[in-house]
């Protein structure tokens, strides 16, 4: 091989490398931002950007979601002093007894 084969091969590896770097880097954004914000959910958000690395759109879900605060589903406790909100069954049982 002579010069001008070596340095291009160096130069297609470095720029393979750069790429692929770069795109993790931006793949773990969410996760950063949700970290950063204290979200409650920031590891399934960071799971949710690194499953976008093979379907796009759950990356930008995963962006929305950390910037957003949203929490999906009742997976954390309520933070003290608070009471959680009430199941279907009591909320509808409530508005009866005081009507009596």
């Amino acid at each position: 091989m002579d010069k001008i084969a070596i340095i291009s091969l160096f130069l297609i590896l470095f720029s393979v490398i750069t790429i692929i770097l770069g795109i993790v880097k931006i793949h773990t954004y969410p996760g950063k931002i949700a970290e950063q914000r204290n979200h409650p959910q920031k590891d399934a958000i960071e799971v949710t950007s690194l499953l976008g690395l093979m379907i796009f759109p759950l990356w930008m879900l995963a962006l929305v979601w950390s910037y957003s605060g949203a929490v999906i589903g009742n997976l954390y406790e309520p933070p003290a002093g608070k009471k959680p909100p009430p199941d279907d069954g009591e909320a509808l049982a409530e508005p009866e007894e005081a009507e009596r």
